[in-house]
């Protein structure tokens, strides 16, 4: 069930002994000017795929453009890339003769972007990994880790040293990078998040019932959600949006922070309606709407 406004107030204010006054969803979508042109909002890479898994790209770069990126670009093996293609005709694709992405054009497309989603739906393998830690030590954007990823990072983790990176692990994906389980309670859980932000110098949200957000600095918890959104995909959304977020210019706290908000509440609506039928695609036609009238309500 649900928290009531009050509790979410206070869990999204942990550790912030100051209470300064609430950041709210208006402040992050602003109304743009009559001047505004096709890349002034952000050109989202997506980097993934495998010739298993290529829905998840289509779900990262679509809830990308949803979330208010201009462009989103797809660098994936080839028949991902070409069944995301196929997917919408909304959405860029790059296809690489790898059965993973290919860092050398990843890294050419990414020139003329503005943020990195990358990770989800690759093989593991130890080729694989060698390819991901490539692209991420040479990327010079903002990046998004999710999945694949994550497993590659957590066995050389000084490769995001000095970059700007939001880790979105759950809570499997949260032991391999920390080597520790994911606890139970609550307040042990703030405690895992800021220690692993910490230890890597980076921004981490650990997505779950609740999801639980920390730079190593500031802790925040977002109770939004639906017991229905077990589905696959559903985290893929979230990389996406916050992909989006750091786009645009935020940092990677206010893109996890933004992130969770915007598809917890659109899952809350998606299985309001469809309980148990609800599908991450059923979440993704809830964004804009979340985007649209929520933009008052605070984060």
């Amino acid at each position: 069930m649900p928290s009531s406004p009050r509790t979410r107030r206070a869990d999204h204010t942990l550790n912030d002994h100051s209470r300064k006054k609430e950041r709210n969803l208006k402040e992050f979508y602003p109304t743009r000017s009559n001047n505004a042109r096709k890349g002034d909002f952000g050109r989202v890479v997506v980097c993934g795929g495998s010739d298993r898994y290529a829905g998840c790209l289509a779900f990262n770069s679509l809830a990308a453009l949803r979330a208010g990126a201009d462009l989103a670009i797809v660098v994936a093996p080839r028949r991902a890339a070409d069944i995301v293609a196929g997917y919408s005709p909304d959405l860029i694709t790059v296809p690489c003769d790898s059965p993973f992405p290919d860092p050398n054009i990843a890294i050419e497309v990414l020139e003329n972007a503005d943020s990195l989603v990358l990770g989800c739906g690759v093989t593991r393998t130890p080729e694989s990994h060698e390819a991901l830690l490539d692209i991420i030590q040479r990327c010079k954007t903002p990046m998004v880790l999710d999945a694949e990823a994550l497993h590659s990072l957590a066995a050389k983790a000084d490769t995001i040293k000095g970059k700007k990176v939001l880790l979105t692990p759950n809570a499997g994906e949260y032991q391999v990078l920390s080597g520790t389980p994911w606890p139970p309670a609550l307040e042990a859980k703030r405690t895992a998040v800021e220690n692993l932000a910490r230890q890597y110098d980076a921004t981490v949200i650990v997505k779950g019932a609740p999801d639980v957000i920390s730079d190593g600095k500031k802790t925040y918890v977002d109770r939004r959600g639906s017991p229905y959104l077990t589905k696959g995909g559903y985290g893929d959304l979230l990389a996406g949006v916050a992909g989006a977020q750091l786009a645009r210019g935020r940092n990677p706290l206010d893109a996890a922070k933004v992130a969770a908000f915007i598809v917890g509440r659109a899952g809350e609506l998606a299985s309001s309606k469809l309980g148990e039928s609800t599908l991450a695609s059923d979440v993704l036609t809830y964004l804009s709407f979340v985007i649209r009238s929520r933009r008052g309500e605070s984060l």
